[in-house]
């Protein structure tokens, strides 16, 4: 036997619209076998010309014997429940009286289903103002992050999916309410022939954002795949690089790349990464040690190190803010104030101890040394890398 399962693209509260859906199913020749909260069930027969009818009452259908057999006598047939809602067609030998012979008593049916939808109303808000409030202090818990990691990516969609299902609910409650009042004036609702479009719409908001939460998470594991520990440290490249190297403020003839650890290099490397805000982003790490000289207090062999980033941010206002929460980021960890210094090649650049942040229009320099060399010749090195590139371009 031929079967066939369908997502229930209309909401619960579209009552009309699911009675004509499934008397349209059956005139196709698919009989209505169960239901769920999700899906419906159906197997292949001879196309019917069926009315199906809704009663709602919070019980099972089998705690209502008295209602159930009321409703066979009177020509209907129940076939399926999805929670509270209760569906009956009409038999082939029988017209089938209204199960509501008064419109008053189906509003105090659907006054029902909207007491039990205001009640987890409630519940759903109460959920709703926690997960906005834990999605609001992980974008704040680090800013960075959100430009150079997409880490504000699933904060923001939880924040949508919960404002998204309260609207859906708050519409549910309106919609209840307008059917209330048509009843409660003495008339009858109507069948709903334009269920169609109704179904067609939730049917293209569900699946786009399924396809856009698929999207993002398959760009979030295409990210965070596991990359072999040697591999997430690429040796630097001999070519020239867009960020500063410690050649370009140093003699690096007496220089040799050191590393605390033989097999892997973590202190010597230079990676590519991207993100959605940030779409390119360069970092060069290098630790170095001069032969023969020491540190000026002689506490240990002299061996300089350097981190050269540069930031390609998508537009002038994000790149501002970018700057400015590294730059507040600096302040926290390093418990210092963040000097503004004159530097004609950048818009703005800032010194805090040992590191400098810099932005020229969309893209910011940012570098972290630790060295004997003065800041102004890193700084003119800095320059020099900006004007070249102003001039290439």
């Amino acid at each position: 036997m031929k079967t066939k399962k369908k997502i229930l693209w209309l909401d619960l509260w579209q009552i009309a619209e699911q009675e004509a859906w499934l008397s349209d199913m059956a005139a196709k020749g698919w009989e209505l076998t169960k239901m769920n909260w999700l899906t419906a069930h159906f197997k292949k027969a001879a196309p019917q010309t069926v009315t199906f009818k809704t009663d709602i009452f919070k019980e099972p259908i089998n705690q209502n014997f008295e209602r159930f057999e009321q409703y066979e006598l009177a020509g209907w047939k129940y076939v399926a429940s999805r929670g509270p809602l209760h569906f009956f067609r009409n038999k082939p030998d029988s017209s089938g009286e209204e199960i509501h012979t008064e419109p008053i008593h189906q509003a105090e049916t659907i006054n029902l289903l909207k007491r039990t939808l205001k009640v987890r109303a409630y519940g759903i808000l109460l959920i709703s103002l926690i997960g906005i409030a834990l999605a609001v202090f992980m974008l704040t818990l680090d800013p960075v992050r959100n430009y150079l990691n997409d880490e504000f990516l699933f904060p923001v969609i939880q924040i949508f999916i919960f404002v998204g299902i309260n609207f859906i609910i708050l519409k549910g409650l309106i919609h209840l309410n307008k059917l209330i009042k048509i009843l409660q004036s003495n008339k009858r609702i109507q069948p709903a022939t334009d269920y169609q479009k109704k179904y067609l719409l939730n049917m293209i908001i569900g699946l786009s954002v399924i396809a856009f939460l698929a999207v993002v998470l398959i760009y979030d594991l295409s990210k965070s795949g596991n990359i072999p520990l040697a591999k997430s440290f690429p040796p630097i490249p001999k070519e020239e690089l867009p960020v500063v190297k410690m050649e370009d403020f140093t003699d690096s003839n007496f220089h040799e790349p050191y590393s605390f650890e033989e097999n892997i290099n973590r202190d010597n490397f230079y990676f590519v990464n991207s993100s959605i805000l940030v779409p390119e982003q360069y970092e060069l790490n290098q630790l170095v040690e001069v032969e023969g000289e020491k540190w000026e207090d002689q506490s240990g062999p002299y061996r300089p190190s350097l981190t050269s980033r540069q930031y390609i941010v998508r537009n002038e206002v994000l790149a501002k803010r970018l700057m400015q929460d590294l730059i507040d980021r600096e302040k926290e960890f390093k418990s210092g104030d963040a000097a503004l210094y004159n530097a004609t090649a950048f818009d703005e650049l800032y010194v805090l101890d040992n590191s400098i942040i810099s932005r020229t229009d969309h893209i910011i320099y940012y570098v972290t040394y630790y060295s004997k060399e003065p800041i102004e010749k890193i700084i003119d090195a800095m320059e020099k890398k900006i004007t070249e590139k102003k001039q290439r371009s």
